[in-house]
């Protein structure tokens, strides 16, 4: 079974670009229990899809850039991986270094 490494990826966030080590994307979505009295008994729950679904991004990069949080911008990958015309908002962000290592950042972000 072939892959796709994710060497090589980039990320923009606004007008900015970061050289990212490793991102994971998260969907989730509300679901609302449907079950009913015509359930046999032993008979499984019925759940359907609620209204909201939340997308959230996390990366980890290389640099001394802070992204403050709250800041909303457009978002992309690029390079091996493709994913564009999204919106987020920076919900938390760090940074940290240690002696003999490279400085680098933790960002996340919710999608609008």
């Amino acid at each position: 079974m072939a892959g796709t490494s994710a060497q090589g990826t980039t990320f923009s966030f606004g007008t900015n670009q970061y050289t990212i080590t490793s991102f994971s994307i998260s969907e989730t979505q509300d679901l609302i229990d449907g079950s009913h009295l015509g359930i046999a008994a032993g008979g499984s729950r019925e759940y359907v899809g609620g209204f909201a679904t939340d997308t959230e991004i996390s990366i980890d990069y290389i640099g001394t850039n802070v992204i403050p949080a709250g800041t909303t911008g457009s978002m992309a990958f690029g390079g091996t991986f493709n994913y564009s015309n999204v919106t987020g908002t920076v919900s938390s962000s760090s940074i940290s270094g240690s002696v003999g290592a490279l400085i680098s950042g933790q960002a996340t972000f919710r999608v609008a």
